[in-house]
């Protein structure tokens, strides 16, 4: 896909199909580096052209905090919540919320992955919980 759109390159089709519950990121037709957050030319080339692609939502939380104050209204009946940096399979880092941990676990190196949640007023969002182990 050749960027046509802003709609395309400025994050919405991210969104949108988060509403569907599926995790895409662009990747470069020319380089084929993944990137996020969206944009409309490739870092690492400087190539316009690129397609968006679906990657499994599973990744290792790389650092995280606990907040014990919300900095939105949607997130007061949260608190405490915990924000992690995501290192997905793919390679992208995301940062999202984590559930299902105690307030005092550390998560680090855990093995998680997402569903998409709406949190308040706002879009689904990807909301990483510990992966199941068989």
């Amino acid at each position: 896909m050749t960027l046509e759109t802003p709609e395309e390159h400025d994050g919405v089709r991210f969104w949108t199909e988060a509403e569907n519950g599926r995790l895409v990121f662009q990747r470069c037709s020319d380089c084929r580096y993944l990137r996020w957050p969206a944009a409309g030319v490739c870092p690492e080339c400087l190539s316009r052209s690129f397609n968006w692609e679906d990657v499994e939502p599973v990744g290792t939380v790389w650092s995280y905090v606990v907040y014990h104050r919300a900095y939105a209204p949607h997130l007061r009946e949260r608190v405490p919540y915990s924000v992690a940096l995501i290192e997905l399979d793919c390679g992208i880092r995301l940062l999202s919320t984590l559930d299902g941990f105690a307030e005092d676990a550390d998560p680090m190196g855990t093995r998680v992955s997402a569903s998409f949640q709406t949190l308040g007023k706002h879009q689904a969002v990807p909301v990483f919980s510990a992966l199941e182990t068989a």
